[in-house]
């Protein structure tokens, strides 16, 4: 029961990490979208916003395993 636990632990630091991540990608394709150049067009522009919408998505599906993880440790520990 005690390495369960530990593998739970593990999952969750790397749910996390993997979250964190997401979270900085889905910032610079924003900044990318937002920031303004010359070259850009309406293509690019799309890409970006799908681009930073699908991290942020990634993102909260990372949390949302990561509490349920959290859940079944909480479980695991009564």
């Amino acid at each position: 029961m005690k390495n369960n636990a530990e593998l739970i632990q593990k999952k969750i630091a790397d749910y996390q990490r993997f979250g964190f991540i997401l979270l900085a990608v889905s910032t610079f394709f924003y900044l990318g979208l937002v920031l303004p150049v010359e070259d850009k067009n309406f293509v690019q522009s799309i890409t970006l916003g799908i681009a930073s919408t699908t991290c942020l998505g990634f993102t909260a599906l990372m949390y949302r395993v990561v509490r349920k993880c959290k859940t079944q440790l909480q479980e695991l520990s009564e």
